[in-house]
């Protein structure tokens, strides 16, 4: 008898080891979308150092995003202006409409009319530069400064160094007189780093209103890296889709008074209690539901053995996954819903017990969650904590629908970036900050994020920090890139 369990338990475990073996080997990229035809982009004919010059000039303009009606615009119209004459073909070529006051939407015509539209987005607002922090700065933040090979200066990376190069990409071609046969919209909001209500929302809104249904839009938000955590090497990621956002506000009622005789429970511990359930709330982790497992699948052929084997048979080895990946922040946000606490107060005076005290909790929502099923969770959370209640403090962002990745606009920007990064494979990624083409799911059949430029762990430090700086070498690419987006999309 105990040989014939030892004999089943051997043949169980071989089954097992066959079953983790063939899922392990048969986890392979997905085959590539149906092939697109792109021009070679090492053939067109730019001058790199005059482009650089004119991306440190746009960064001359302190176009800081602005938060009161009564800030100066003078920045944003004189940007504005240099724009029209850096730029005089396209802007002879195009429809220029001022949007949201400070907002530009271009279109620029197609000849055939049939075809959905392009649309590219860029923003021009930048965040601030704290006075306490420029001491830091190896040059003057809004000096423009081209040194060491790369253009130094708030708004390089983030984003005017986008904005430029496709003002760059469309001069190409409009000063050469050809007409594209798709049109192509770009929309330059100038509030994105405030969440874009006046800009971005504005503009889609407008879009939507005129029936624009796009082919795709195509805007900021992820690109190649010299060093994916999960391979180790280059690999360019796009971005088809962002987390949601959403503060809650938590509050606790407890009986006022003084210190020395105190209740059970006062506001404060309440809410401290709260503020730790719904911390520690449980929320589904894993690849499903979301673009981490197409990820996976995309760089499967860069994957070490042991992550493949991983990752291919989540239902045995997610416990380990999860864990490997709560070491790096970024890549535990693929995972799921994060929840950080922010805020908390309560009281005057240490030896007061208040009447109330709250505290703000914020989550980043992943496409597999909604805002209503995580209140719905905090709440259940504390229902037995007497005089707490959990309210979203303003309306929460849901996340973004996830694009296609096997759509032929997604296969064209994947095609280019081979081209133009020939070392780093492609896959798709999930944004883990927010952008302007949230904004615009309800007028395009997909939307994308990327900057085809190769970033290191250093450069992804700088945009909204110190130094932001973007070689020339990086600048080119982008230019190459979206001067090669609209020959293979709309100049045909």
């Amino acid at each position: 008898m105990v040989r014939l369990i030892l004999a089943a338990l051997a043949l169980v475990l071989a089954a097992g080891a066959a079953f983790i073996g063939y899922r392990t080997f048969s986890f392979t990229a997905p085959p590539p979308p149906a092939a697109v035809e792109i021009p070679d982009t090492s053939t067109y004919q730019i001058d790199a150092s005059a482009a650089a010059m004119r991306l440190a000039e746009a960064i001359r303009f302190r176009t800081v995003s602005l938060i009161e009606e009564t800030e100066d615009r003078a920045q944003f119209v004189q940007f504005h202006t240099w724009l029209q004459q850096r730029y005089p073909a396209f802007h002879a070529a195009a429809r220029r409409e001022m949007v949201g006051e400070l907002s530009l939407l271009y279109t620029w015509e197609g000849s055939d009319p049939g075809q959905p539209p392009i649309i590219l987005l860029a923003h021009q607002d930048v965040v601030p530069v704290p006075n306490d922090t420029r001491q830091n700065w190896q040059v003057d933040p809004f000096g423009g400064i081209i040194r060491d090979d790369a253009i130094w200066g708030r708004g390089a990376i983030d984003d005017k160094g986008s904005l430029v190069a496709l003002m760059e990409a469309a001069e190409y071609f409009a000063a050469q007189g050809r007409q594209p046969t798709r049109t192509i919209i770009f929309a330059f909001g100038h509030d994105e780093e405030l969440g874009g209500d006046n800009g971005a929302v504005v503009m889609a809104r407008m879009l939507a209103e005129r029936n624009v249904r796009a082919w795709f839009v195509l805007d900021e938000g992820m690109a190649a890296l010299d060093r994916h955590p999960l391979t180790g090497g280059p690999a360019a990621m796009i971005g088809v889709s962002e987390r949601g956002s959403g503060t809650m506000r938590v509050r606790a009622v407890g009986q006022p008074g003084h210190s020395s005789m105190p209740p059970s429970e006062t506001a404060v511990s309440l809410v401290a209690e709260a503020v730790d359930r719904i911390h520690s709330m449980p929320i589904e982790q894993g690849l499903e539901g979301g673009p981490a497992l197409g990820m996976m699948r995309a760089l499967a052929p860069e994957l070490s053995l042991t992550n493949r084997m991983a990752v291919s048979n989540e239902w045995l080895f997610g416990p380990m996954l999860r864990q490997r990946m709560e070491g790096n922040p970024a890549a535990r946000a693929l995972l799921g819903t994060t929840v950080a606490p922010t805020m908390i107060e309560g009281g005057s005076r240490p030896n007061v017990l208040p009447g109330e005290a709250s505290a703000m909790i914020n989550f980043r929502i992943h496409p597999r969650d909604t805002a209503a099923d995580l209140l719905r969770s905090a709440r259940q959370e504390v229902a037995d904590l007497e005089g707490v209640t959990v309210e979203w403090a303003e309306e929460p962002r849901e996340a973004s629908p996830i694009s296609s990745s096997e759509a032929s606009s997604y296969a064209l920007i994947a095609a280019l970036s081979g081209a133009i990064l020939p070392d780093a494979p492609v896959a798709p990624g999930l944004v883990l900050a927010g952008t302007d083409s949230r904004h615009y799911a309800g007028v395009a059949e997909n939307v994308y994020r990327f900057q085809p430029i190769l970033l290191t762990a250093e450069d992804l430090e700088m945009p909204h920090g110190l130094n932001e700086r973007l070689s020339v070498a990086n600048f080119e690419r982008m230019i190459r890139f979206y001067i090669g987006l609209m020959d293979a999309g709309a100049m045909q």
